[in-house]
């Protein structure tokens, strides 16, 4: 042991340095204070207890969820969704193109799936290919009232996005047997068309179309089903129809009003018929009766024309009262100029004067008229053809 003071050797059991008399102390047995150990704060207390799942989970927990993303797993809650008519779990699992018309909305309103009635089923085999990118499930199944199992394999496809980022992502790629992929609509010249409420963005109007009276859509990606179509025409006037993706038409023209417009068409059809039988009866020359007839921007040179000849009509077939007891529209198309074609069942009750007699005779008929209207803040009659005007004497 050296002496501190000195610096000299000396024994080991020296208490005091034998040259200099300084004390000398042991210097193993100088027990330091201990430094007071620092509190965890509560910051890094929740750190490593999620640092502590998170090694809990991507260990034993992350092989058990790993299990919840297998072809096998996917592929059973897919088929049971599918026996159980579940439409919003079967959205979720299939695989069908990104866009307005194949949303989860859509599909539970047009595709139809039905329940069945399955007693019991099984896995019997899964397979993935060889890069791992797609696979199949083969279920075997047994229906209430059948003896003999069927089959059923649903296929998959891996999405390039995983889920929570690590697991694999896997659909069903029957999805696609479920869509029509750029399927072509053809409606109306200028018309604004939507289906289920989605208007259908100009986007997807062929520019270069040489059908004149019609716009052909080209659409990338529907359900195969049935949609409510709306078809807005240049005019205003809205019409319904609807699509049958999946069937033989594709075509929106045959117009179809709604109950409220159908009602407008045929009070206009009884007034504006009313007006030119009572005018005719009374040998009124067009431009007494023009005014109730024009409207804004208005061409009635056709319905001038045609009542010209019809008051002829029934002044030589002596007419004397005309009255209609019940219109009902057949069919409406769109002509050439962009008015409505009118195709009407009318029955009546008229009264003519006999031949070479001044007695009347009064009777009951039916007809099939034609009647030609725009549309401008209502139903506008612009032309008339075959309104009858020969009446039965006997």
């Amino acid at each position: 042991m050296f002496c501190p003071e000195c610096g000299k050797k000396n024994a080991d059991e020296a208490q005091f340095c034998e040259f200099c008399g300084a004390k000398i102390a042991d210097e193993s047995k100088i027990i330091l204070p201990k430094k007071p150990r620092k509190p965890m704060n509560k910051k890094t207390k929740i750190i490593l207890i999620v640092v502590t799942i998170l090694v809990l989970v991507l260990g034993g927990g992350g092989l058990i969820l790993s299990n919840n993303f297998k072809p096998s797993k996917i592929a059973t809650e897919y088929f049971e969704a599918v026996v159980n008519n579940d439409t919003d779990k079967i959205y979720d699992y299939i695989n069908v193109p990104d866009s307005e018309f194949t949303t989860k909305e859509i599909f539970k309103k047009v595709v139809e799936t039905e329940d069945t009635d399955v007693v019991n089923y099984q896995i019997v085999s899964e397979e993935k290919s060889s890069d791992g990118l797609s696979a199949q499930v083969t279920f075997s199944y047994t229906l209430e009232g059948r003896q003999s199992p069927l089959t059923q394999t649903i296929y998959l496809v891996k999405d390039k996005k995983n889920k929570f980022l690590i697991f694999d992502n896997w659909k069903i790629s029957d999805g696609s047997s479920l869509v029509e992929e750029d399927y072509q609509i053809r409606t109306f010249k200028d018309a604004t068309l939507k289906l289920e409420g989605v208007t259908v963005d100009k986007k997807y109007k062929e520019e270069d179309d040489d059908d004149s009276d019609y716009d052909t859509y080209v659409i990338p990606a529907l359900f195969k089903g049935e949609y409510d179509a709306q078809i807005t025409l240049k005019n205003g006037l809205t019409t319904e129809s609807t699509l049958n993706v999946g069937g033989y038409s594709s075509s929106l023209n045959t117009l179809k009003l709604s109950d409220k417009d159908e009602k407008s068409l045929e009070d206009a059809i009884k007034e504006d018929v009313k007006k030119l039988y009572d005018s005719a009866i009374d040998n009124k020359s067009f431009s007494d009766i023009k005014k109730d007839f024009e409207y804004k921007d208005s061409d009635l040179s056709d319905l001038e024309d045609a009542y010209g000849s019809f008051v002829k009509s029934i002044q030589n077939n002596e007419l004397q009262e005309y009255n209609l007891t019940d219109v009902e529209v057949d069919r409406i198309s769109l002509n050439d100029d962009g008015y409505l074609y009118v195709t009407v069942s009318m029955e009546y009750k008229y009264t003519a004067k006999e031949y070479f007699s001044d007695d009347t005779v009064s009777k009951t008929d039916d007809d099939t008229a034609y009647l030609t209207f725009d549309y401008s803040d209502g139903f506008k009659l612009v032309d008339m053809t075959s309104l009858e005007t020969y009446f039965s004497r006997f």
